[in-house]
């Protein structure tokens, strides 16, 4: 919970209601309280319900001030004053997680009781003197200062804040400013929107340890999950510390179970290219849960979005839906042996591409983040049958294929490493492989899971300009829903059942929800310039970072293919290989990651991953990136 805390006037209601939506729609509020006490108690209801519906449309928390029975009837957080009820009793009455917010007037006292009793946040004021309420006095910024030293959870500054003397307020500690709404609708233009944007850019990300809830939270996890996490890298082992728990996401931000805001580059590990919950996305997967989630039969969405797929990607002309990424790749290799009757398969070190054991064989990602070159589990019968080559050495591909050549069934490469941090392909390295792929026929396997839809429409195959045998594709083709895909030569799919003896079947694969997410998110991507415009948006955000860094004198790269992009902390000048990335200094990013993140911008929490921008990032939310990066990169160097 930080930026704006908006409260309303007494205007008409709508008149109230056109500002609220002029306003909410900026997506710069962090709460709106409803404050009116000139309206008849009787009328009150009505208006709660014609705001509450307002709110719901633009994501903004909603509470009631001092009326806690109107709050219960709402199931709507509440702002209590110190005679208007006590915070336990909201805690009680309320559902869970709403936000209850109490006055503390000039007292840290009294801010220490609210928050034992389950206070979301603590307000302080007037720090202005108003002609509202005079004797509430004017407390200037000193309490602001030393409540934000002793709390972590948000404080709130109140009592006579305009849009300009706020950023004292800011400065001084404060993570919510508690405005009015005055200005007529027809003075509500660009001005005083973009004072809005700033403001809320302009907040202070103080530090703030994990509240106890989320520690809380972990514990519990940890008792029936292991290690509290369903997916490995989740678990802030590279980088340490307890994993943040996440309510909600929208836009370019995540908002963790506190309320703290994130500006968000992981984009749930790259499918979130249009941002999270973007309107059309859910609209259509809210259609199609109507419709029934699962049928067990074939639906026309499977064939739209397999059109789609095709037309977009030409190397592909048959395409098989499955349930994930590592679906996806297992399966290509297993067609890939039952289409040459041979069993060898070349990889490359540190690329990733899932967690099938024929694959787990130096594997980068969460692998090189536990530190173990290979999972245990894995028979040595299997591993025996996977080549690993340095990635980008092209002489070793030509010296695999000299000595196996008769011997290999296909090659699988991340045409763009993103799980051993992000390596491009050197000049050649692609056009390599797929000339011994020919000469040997072997099966050229491209792993786009990562950069499909992200480096380029087209992937990587289309901007390196390179055709393989087989493509692999991941939860992207469904705007982040569980899918994945496999698609290639039609000669080499029709050895898939039923046409042919590769075995391969899935209860869910092309279920309707992500299907019809799909369909739905390719309509934005093929738009004009939007991928000029994404890797344009990257390009600032990278600039900006690299400045900073050689304003603090820090040793920092970053490199990016599309919509990804790497950040390492290294002197040197390239990084093409596995050993460069080996070369980076892990301790520098673990500091840098945590000063991030403790200021709301979410990075992945490894050294080993790429990270991602959607659509959604503005050049605000790129800004205040950079304005953080400055600051860690100042703790950093003293």
């Amino acid at each position: 919970m930080r930026g704006l805390y908006l409260i309303t006037n007494d205007d008409p209601i709508q008149l109230l209601l056109e500002k609220l939506e002029a306003t909410l729609s900026t997506k710069q509020v962090a709460i709106l309280q409803y404050r009116r006490k000139k309206v008849a108690q009787s009328d009150q209801a009505n208006e709660v319900k014609q705001i509450k519906q307002l709110c719901e449309k633009y994501q903004t928390p909603f509470l009631i001030n001092d009326d806690l029975d109107l709050a219960e009837q709402f199931s709507l957080g509440v702002h209590l004053g110190q005679s208007d009820g006590e915070i336990s009793d909201a805690v009680q009455r309320l559902p869970q997680g709403v936000i209850i917010g109490r006055t503390c007037l000039n007292s840290i006292e009294l801010a220490e009781k609210a928050i034992a009793e389950g206070a979301s946040y603590v307000a302080f004021g007037a720090i202005y003197a108003t002609s509202t309420k005079p004797e509430a006095g004017n407390i200037g910024l000193a309490t602001l200062q030393q409540a934000s030293e002793k709390f972590d959870l948000p404080i709130c500054a109140i009592g006579g804040l305009t849009v300009e003397n706020s950023q004292a307020v800011i400065e001084a500690g404060a993570d919510l400013c508690a405005l009015k709404i005055f200005l007529p609708v027809s003075q509500l233009g660009h001005s005083y929107l973009q004072k809005l944007q700033n403001l809320n850019l302009y907040r202070l990300s103080r530090f703030m340890s994990l509240s106890p809830k989320q520690e809380q939270l972990f514990k519990q996890a940890s008792k029936h999950i292991p290690g509290g996490v369903n997916s490995p890298v989740r678990a802030f082992n590279g980088v340490g510390g307890t994993p943040v728990f996440i309510e909600k996401a929208k836009g370019a931000y995540l908002y963790d179970v506190d309320g703290k805001r994130y500006v968000d580059y992981v984009g749930s590990w790259g499918p979130m290219i249009l941002g999270h919950a973007h309107p059309d996305i859910i609209q259509a997967v809210q259609e199609a849960a109507v419709d029934g989630l699962s049928f067990g039969a074939p639906t026309v969405h499977e064939t739209t979005l397999a059109d789609l797929i095709c037309e977009i990607m030409p190397s592909i002309e048959l395409v098989r839906m499955t349930n994930s990424g590592t679906e996806a790749t297992m399966t290509a290799i297993r067609l890939a042996r039952g289409y040459t009757g041979r069993d060898m398969i070349v990889k490359f070190e540190g690329c990733y591409h899932g967690h099938s054991d024929s694959l787990l064989v130096k594997a980068g990602s969460g692998m090189l983040t536990m530190g173990e070159p290979t999972s245990k589990g894995v028979p040595a019968d299997f591993a025996k049958h996977t080549v690993t080559l340095p990635y980008n050495d092209i002489e070793a591909v030509k010296a695999c294929f000299a000595k196996y050549g008769q011997e290999i069934a296909g090659v699988i490469v991340e045409p763009v490493a993103g799980n051993m941090n992000l390596v491009k392909p050197i000049k050649g390295f692609l056009e390599t492989i797929r000339e011994q792929c020919d000469q040997y026929k072997s099966v050229f396997i491209i792993d786009e899971v990562m950069t499909g839809f992200r480096v380029a429409l087209g992937g990587a195959q289309a901007y390196y300009n390179v055709k393989p045998d087989l493509t692999t594709l991941g939860k992207i083709i469904g705007a982040g829903l569980p899918v994945g895909a496999f698609g290639g030569k039609r000669e080499i799919m029709e050895c898939i059942a039923p046409l042919g003896g590769v075995y391969q079947a899935g209860t869910l694969s092309g279920n309707p929800l992500a299907m019809r997410a799909g369909i739905k998110m390719f309509e934005t991507l093929r738009q004009p310039n939007f991928y000029t415009d994404l890797s344009a948006k990257l390009d600032q955000l990278l600039q900006g970072l690299q400045a900073a860094a050689d304003e603090a004198g820090i040793p920092f790269f970053t490199q990016q293919a599309g919509g990804l992009f790497g950040l390492y902390f290294t002197d040197q000048t390239e990084i093409s290989s596995f050993d460069h990335i080996l070369k980076c200094d892990i301790e520098a990013f673990r500091k840098f990651f945590h000063g991030m993140l403790n200021r709301g911008v979410n990075l992945a929490p490894s050294a080993f991953e790429a990270g991602f921008i959607s659509a959604a990032h503005s050049d605000e939310d790129i800004q205040f990136t950079i304005d953080m990066a400055k600051q860690v990169f100042a703790e950093m160097q003293a």
